[in-house]
């Protein structure tokens, strides 16, 4: 039994725990990244309670926050694939791979502009 347990903990160690970290890493910075996005959004094409200093418009703002976020998005989405280009993968799984991150970045922007909803 105890061999087994020293098997599975190298297994783990060897293969599991990087690629673990790597993936919820990307989706944490991915996530945060459409959050900013949505907030820009949603400050652009509301006329929100708070009070920008009175200077500047709410639309403009809204504009820069999201161009914020989708440099941050697209940065993500660079250093996965410049990570997964170095990995010895058939092409096709990688452009798999960023087509579902486009799409799930997408979706997630979607969702979280509904949960606010008016």
């Amino acid at each position: 039994m105890q061999d087994i347990k020293s098997k599975w903990q190298a297994f783990y160690i060897d293969h599991i725990e990087q690629a673990s970290k790597e993936i919820f890493g990307h989706i944490e910075k991915m996530i945060v990244a459409t959050l900013i996005i949505s907030a820009g959004a949603h400050v652009s094409s509301t006329d929100p309670a708070i009070l920008l200093f009175g200077y500047l418009r709410h639309s403009l703002v809204g504009r820069g926050v999201e161009l914020f976020g989708i440099i941050l998005l697209t940065l993500n989405f660079l250093d996965g694939l410049y990570k997964l280009s170095k990995l010895k993968w058939h092409i096709a799984y990688q452009v798999l791979m960023a087509i579902c991150y486009v799409a799930l970045s997408v979706r997630l922007v979607q969702l979280i502009l509904a949960f606010r909803g008016e």
